[in-house]
C-alpha cells in the first residue's frame, strides 16, 4: 500500500467523522524515549540496547462525537530508532559498528495516529486517555557513532539505504496515553504522555537471526482551535 493511499483513507475517515461535529485543529509536538521491543534471546546475546532521545512535531484534529468521546486523526513527523552503548563489534543495518563506539540507529517516519479520545472532567480544567491503531512510513534512516572522551562528541553519520537492507518500511502500530488539557479564550492547550509499539516486525540482524520492533514512550504538548461545530 502506498504512503498516499494510507494519506488519502485517514483524511476520507477524518472528514467523514466531522460531519455535524465539533471540530478543532493545531500543532504538536514533542520528545521521544525510543528504542526497540526486544526477545529475552535477543537481550541475553546483545544486552545493551538503549533508548535514544528523539522528536515529533505533527499536525492535530479533534472531532467530537459526543461530550466525552471523540476521534482524534494526527499527521507526524518523527524519529525512532536505538541506541548500543559499550561498543560491539557488529554489522547493523548495513554499516559497520566498531569495538568501543556507541550508535544510534536513527529513523524517520511519516505516521498517522487514529486515536479515540475519552474526555472527564470540569470545563476549564480536563483530563483525556487515548488509544488507537498507527500508520508509519520509514523515509530515510541514519547511524550516528558517537566516542566519549569526558562527554559524547559525534563521529560520523552514516545514511543507511532502507531498501538495500530489506528494511520494512511500512509500520502499522498501536499507542495509548492520557493527558490533561486547559480550555482557553482562544482554543485548548494540552500535554500528554504516550507509550507507543509497533506490530510490524522491521529488520532482521543478520548474526543472532532476531526480528526487531519499535518501541517507545513520549511526552506532547500542542494547541487546539475549534474551527466549526453544532
Amino acid at each position: 500500500m502506498k504512503l498516499k493511499t494510507i494519506f488519502a483513507a485517514a483524511l476520507f475517515l477524518a472528514f467523514s467523522f466531522s460531519l455535524h461535529a465539533q471540530v478543532s485543529i493545531g500543532l504538536k509536538g514533542g520528545v521521544n524515549f525510543s528504542n526497540i521491543q526486544a526477545t529475552q534471546a535477543l537481550d541475553q546475546v546483545l544486552p545493551n540496547f538503549s533508548d535514544i532521545t528523539t522528536f515529533s512535531i505533527g499536525a492535530v484534529a479533534e472531532i467530537g462525537i459526543s461530550e466525552q468521546f471523540a476521534f482524534q486523526p494526527e499527521l507526524v513527523y518523527t524519529r525512532k530508532g536505538f541506541g548500543l552503548r559499550e561498543g560491539l563489534d557488529l554489522d547493523l543495518l548495513g554499516v559497520p559498528v566498531p569495538l568501543g563506539v556507541t550508535a544510534e540507529t536513527q529513523i524517520d517516519y511519516v505516521e498517522v495516529p487514529l486515536l479515540a479520545k475519552y474526555k472527564f472532567g470540569t470545563e476549564g480544567i480536563s483530563a483525556y486517555i487515548t488509544a488507537g491503531p498507527t500508520i508509519g512510513y520509514a523515509t530515510k534512516g541514519q547511524i550516528n557513532t558517537k566516542a566519549n572522551i569526558l562527554v559524547d562528541f559525534s563521529i560520523a553519520r552514516v545514511p543507511v539505504d532502507l531498501d538495500a537492507i530489506n528494511f520494512q518500511r511500512l509500520e502499522i502500530g498501536g499507542t495509548a496515553g492520557a493527558g490533561l488539557a486547559v480550555n482557553t479564550s482562544m482554543g485548548q492547550f494540552f500535554v500528554d504522555a504516550r507509550y507507543n509499539l509497533g506490530f510490524t516486525q522491521l529488520y532482521d540482524i543478520p548474526l543472532v537471526n532476531e526480528k526487531l520492533r519499535n518501541r517507545g514512550f513520549g511526552i506532547n504538548a500542542g494547541f487546539l482551535i475549534p474551527i466549526s461545530g453544532i
